[in-house]
């Protein structure tokens, strides 16, 4: 028996690695990486296949570019499937201690602002919040702070949290 936690489309093991080889002719990467995903068999023959964005996270915290990149596109992208969102956690974490471009830094502040926008605040909002303080939330604090008079009161304490 297999388990294959790796999606089809845009976030497949194959996209991946082929978004992550253009990205390393722009950015640069680190030799001798490359995202695969993990695997597992037990004693009865059974198969998990873990996501490959788990091996990305792995090159951010490398210091890997082209990793880096691609973790803010998913991060971006949101997808919602088995273990995503604490795949996007992890990344949040790795990418704190990341040089970040303006360009990347402005990307993830407006996915921020987003989530916020659409009352979407997920568990790994939280390593999001620690993140955007990394970034600077000076910038965007008129427009969190808008959203401190929510009538949601997880909106309001996200936004308290990033203004903190």
């Amino acid at each position: 028996m297999m388990i294959n936690y790796n999606p089809e489309g845009k976030w497949s093991v194959e996209s991946v690695q082929a978004k992550y080889w253009e990205l390393c002719l722009s950015l640069g990467g680190v030799s001798g990486f490359e995202p695969q995903p993990r695997k597992h068999t037990n004693h009865n023959g059974t198969t998990w296949i873990y996501n490959v964005m788990d091996s990305v996270v792995d090159g951010v915290q490398l210091g890997d570019k082209a990793c880096v990149q691609i973790s803010i596109e998913y991060i971006q992208d949101n997808d919602m499937r088995s273990t995503t969102g604490y795949i996007r956690e992890r990344m949040a974490r790795a990418l704190r201690n990341c040089e970040l471009s303006n360009k990347q830094k402005s990307q993830l502040a407006d996915t921020f602002i987003k989530q916020l926008e659409s009352k979407r605040i997920y568990k790994e909002f939280r390593e999001y919040c620690r993140l955007f303080k990394k970034i600077g939330v000076e910038p965007y604090k008129k427009e969190i702070e808008k959203y401190t008079n929510s009538n949601k009161q997880y909106i309001k304490r996200a936004a308290l949290r990033l203004l903190a």
